[in-house]
């Protein structure tokens, strides 16, 4: 039987004619071939209910599997809100977006020299006492501290994951930062125009594995990032027990996996994201973050379109 080419719907404009699509290196990864591989399940819940669940969703990715178009992390340019919608955000799709925030002021000037220059001393919310303790992210609240801008800054330029400004803190930052605001352009194609929420740490700065409860477009504006995604079929191996975080915390880190061994196979994809890059995160997409230089970034999560997955969450 001859293969055909993916189409979009009929409102869609081809996507070949829309689009440079290009594949982009990932990790190795092994899916399992049988529910035999799957791993156990919790002991308190039906385990034959959860065990058909996992077998559906391991089957789910071996069929994708079968074709590179449609289980690679694809690279999109020039990306129509139209392309966006059909093949990226309705289907629950990542994609890393080129071209859509050139010529942002911000790209070229947001050094740590200028964004201290530009916010001085306004006194500004950041996540701190992070090295060290395991379960920051899960506690941020107990991590909340306040100083002025220019001594966050003085914090970060050396680098290390102690002291890092995070979309957790974007409502109290809101006053300090709007002097930044004119360095910014508008993602009209996907988003309504509401203000995204900024990031800045310094080289190893890292978020760990988590999923969140809304669709994300990540906006990196200066520095990079390393991204790891893992799709949502393989939440049976990432010791999810807490709210949206996965005890494995980091699936680079020889000695959590040790602890975690399912999580040694899981399917993954990795990206570096680089100054006008954007990464659309789809909802129930695991991902962990790591600066691998001074970053700032922007999360979006006002799109066009329905965003609301948050609101029947069993956070239990």
């Amino acid at each position: 039987m001859r293969k055909t080419k993916p189409s979009l719907p009929a409102q869609a404009a081809d996507i070949a004619m829309q689009m440079a699509l290009r594949q982009i290196s990932f990790g190795a990864a092994t899916v399992p071939s049988s529910a035999s591989a799957l791993p156990p399940v919790a002991p308190n819940g039906d385990t034959l209910v959860l065990r058909r669940r996992e077998w559906l969703l391991e089957v789910m990715e071996q069929q994708r599997a079968l074709s590179p178009y449609a289980s690679g992390l694809l690279t999109a340019e020039n990306l129509s809100g139209d392309d966006f919608l059909h093949s990226f955000y309705a289907p629950g799709r990542p994609v890393l977006i080129r071209g859509a925030m050139t010529g942002w002021p911000a790209i070229e000037r947001w050094t740590p020299d200028y964004l201290a220059e530009r916010v001085g001393d306004a006194v500004v919310e950041y996540q701190g006492g992070r090295a060290g303790v395991g379960d920051y992210e899960l506690a941020k609240d107990r991590h909340k501290r306040r100083g002025a801008f220019r001594d966050f800054i003085a914090l970060v330029r050396d680098g290390g994951n102690d002291a890092y400004i995070t979309a957790y803190n974007s409502a109290a930052n809101q006053s300090a930062f709007a002097p930044l605001a004119d360095d910014l352009g508008q993602i009209d194609a996907y988003l309504t125009g509401a203000p995204g929420m900024l990031w800045i740490g310094g080289e190893g700065a890292f978020t760990p594995l988590h999923f969140d409860l809304t669709n994300n477009l990540l906006a990196q504006v200066t520095g990079t990032k390393r991204v790891i995604l893992i799709p949502p079929s393989q939440t049976g191996r990432l010791a999810h027990r807490r709210h949206v975080f996965s005890d494995v915390h980091d699936v680079t880190d020889p000695a959590r996996i040790a602890a975690h061994p399912q999580a040694r196979d899981v399917l993954r994809y990795e990206v570096m994201l680089t100054p006008g890059d954007l990464l659309f995160i789809p909802i129930g997409w695991w991902h962990q973050v790591r600066s691998e230089s001074f970053s700032t970034m922007l999360t979006y999560t006002s799109f066009l379109w329905p965003n609301a997955g948050h609101e029947n969450y069993p956070a239990g």
